[in-house]
């Protein structure tokens, strides 16, 4: 803990996330962001907006709250953090289980990839025979998900492939008609 009579110092650096911390007292708190990112919303709420590795320097003169560093906890009397999973950005390849699973005529295949990448998705038939290219395409690092309809194939199982770099994955869907 340390008082935030003195100037405090927050870093996050140990996970992978984009952060929106919103800091809010009973009192006006006197507090001023010096680095980019602090954006005070009322006399005793603020703001921060940031991503990893990014830095906060703040100061404040109020003798009554303090501040601790760790997992990007800065407390007055209430904080609020709100992380959701749009937020987080992938650190492995990973292809998810379509939804839903079994389906009719659609579903839907999320995949996130933690670099730029040349992602190619393909269906096939339990056979092993190429049904349909999804994507084949090259892409930014991040979550997506695509639609798959199956309209006009036959009931049963089907296999979709991911392969982006030396990642490759293989999962079955069942369609149901």
């Amino acid at each position: 803990m340390i008082n935030l009579k003195s100037t405090f110092l927050l870093s996050i650096s140990s996970i992978l996330l984009l952060f929106h911390l919103q800091v809010f007292s009973q009192n006006q708190i006197p507090f001023s962001i010096l680095s980019s990112g602090g954006v005070q919303q009322t006399s005793s709420a603020y703001i921060l907006n940031g991503s990893l590795g990014q830095t906060f320097i703040g100061k404040c003169d109020n003798t009554i709250h303090q501040a601790h560093a760790g997992f990007w906890q800065l407390y007055y009397q209430n904080v609020m953090v709100n992380v959701t999973n749009d937020d987080i950005l992938p650190i492995e390849f990973k292809l998810e289980q379509n939804y839903p699973n079994p389906f009719n005529p659609s579903t839907i295949i999320k995949f996130g990839i933690p670099e730029r990448s040349n992602v190619l998705i393909k269906i096939y038939d339990p056979l092993g025979s190429e049904v349909r290219t999804l994507i084949n395409q090259e892409m930014d690092r991040g979550w997506y998900s695509l639609e798959f309809n199956a309209a006009g194939l036959a009931s049963g199982f089907y296999i979709y492939r991911m392969q982006a770099g030396s990642y490759v994955s293989t999962k079955k869907m069942l369609v149901l008609k």
